[in-house]
């Protein structure tokens, strides 16, 4: 078909525009590791890779809690909607406490339970396949779980005898001499693997990024299957096997813990600490008058007594200390982070505050920065208030660059 000039030059202009699209879209997905996460995803899940991509985190739980189901001769419950509205609302709820919101001159030391609840699972041997029933409603027939209904033996309290662990919210488990937890199998083969990997990523050093950004992408997908197999269990509303007494219990244990941490942590006279901050796993402690060396080794103290207290693989892991540090609501602070003492210089580490959140335009994100850094560095706010001025000046004046001020929006 004859075109004139103009007509190929249209069709150039096209081609050129949707070849430009797909290189940025190829681009983009490298840029984010995304086809190596899918398919490191797909090969530790055994499902295909359309799944893993168009499916929820639950069917990738059961791809794998299936398997050792079938090892074990267990059978999936596969409960109605009506059932799961049926059953028993959850009750517990993680401890988050309000911050004692203020700048912090001395050493803020955080503490984080490392994998919390897939640690209380395995610990405290909670499970589907391990319940005995709610203690103040326990009954030899019709005895209710979650979704389920089923009849006890009269004679198993005394069979079970010393062998029986009540929760914090009065769910009797077994313990794992009489029968080994499923999800806790599933789980302490989740983070082994997880640990032999990250331990192989540390070996390797700077050699084969190639392989290093593999192995990346296979800790990545057990960190992400071993994270929400508590919330397969709580999602009572969309779950496919949900259980809120199961669900209850790994929270309410959780949340004591978190409690008797606190509490540890509080009541030596050594190290003066006050906890200000704590949310579900984590725990900001305030050491008032401690240089930084000291909060280091408080720390490692404080994290090596409280795991000592719980039983294994429960961990408290020191992570950072911020020296100073703004604490401002939930989830919102910032500070200069050293995650080791021997650290010269701190990194400038935000979270939920304008200057990470993007919401709002570059000049508000760099002003707000630097009058933290200013602030952090000096202590003196007289410092933080001549540098405000001086961008107010400047904006008027319009020494400016307009890019700095637009705003990016997500359009729907």
């Amino acid at each position: 078909m004859w075109m004139d000039h103009k007509n190929i030059s249209k069709m150039k202009t096209v081609i050129s525009y949707w070849l430009t699209r797909c290189r940025l879209n190829i681009a983009l997905l490298q840029k984010q590791e995304y086809i190596p996460r899918i398919t490191e995803q797909a090969r530790l899940t055994g499902i295909d890779f359309y799944s893993v991509y168009y499916r929820g985190s639950q069917y990738k739980i059961e791809s794998i809690l299936s398997r050792i189901c079938k090892s074990e001769s267990f059978i999936l419950l596969a409960p109605s909607r009506k059932q799961v509205q049926m059953q028993k609302a959850l009750e517990c709820v993680p401890l988050v406490m309000e911050p004692e919101s203020g700048f912090y001159k001395s050493p803020l030391v955080v503490l984080d339970f490392q994998s919390l609840y897939p640690s209380v699972m395995i610990a405290h041997n909670y499970c589907y396949s391990t319940m005995i029933g709610r203690v103040r409603e326990l009954k030899l027939n019709n005895n209710e779980i979650g979704v389920a209904k089923f009849s006890l033996r009269r004679d198993i309290l005394k069979l079970l005898d010393e062998h029986i662990e009540i929760a914090p919210n009065g769910v009797a488990y077994v313990d794992s001499s009489i029968r080994k937890s499923t999800l806790a199998k599933m789980l302490e083969d989740i983070l082994d693997t997880r640990s032999v990997v990250k331990k192989t990523m540390s070996d390797l050093g700077s050699r084969n990024d190639a392989l290093k950004r593999i192995l990346n992408s296979k800790q990545l997908a057990l960190k992400l299957i071993a994270n929400v197999t508590y919330g397969y269990a709580s999602a009572s509303f969309s779950g496919r096997m949900p259980c809120s007494d199961l669900a209850d219990s790994i929270v309410q244990t959780g949340r004591e813990i978190l409690e008797n941490a606190i509490e540890f942590i509080e009541s030596d006279p050594g190290w003066g600490a006050k906890v200000v901050y704590g949310d579900t796993d984590s725990l900001f402690v305030y050491l008032p008058g401690k240089t930084r060396a000291e909060a280091f080794r408080i720390g490692q103290a404080m994290a090596k007594g409280v795991t000592s207290r719980n039983r294994a693989p429960i961990y408290l892991n020191f992570e950072k200390v911020y020296h100073p540090c703004l604490l401002l609501s939930k989830k919102r602070y910032v500070g200069f982070k050293y995650e080791k003492d021997s650290n010269k210089s701190p990194n400038f580490d935000a979270k939920g505050i304008e200057t990470v959140r993007r919401d709002g335009h570059p000049a508000q994100q760099k002003i707000t920065e630097k009058c933290l850094r200013i602030l952090f560095e000096t202590k003196n706010l007289s410092e933080v208030k001549r540098y405000v001025q001086s961008e107010f000046v400047k904006i008027h004046k319009g020494h400016i660059m307009v890019q700095d001020f637009c705003f990016a929006k997500e359009v729907k």
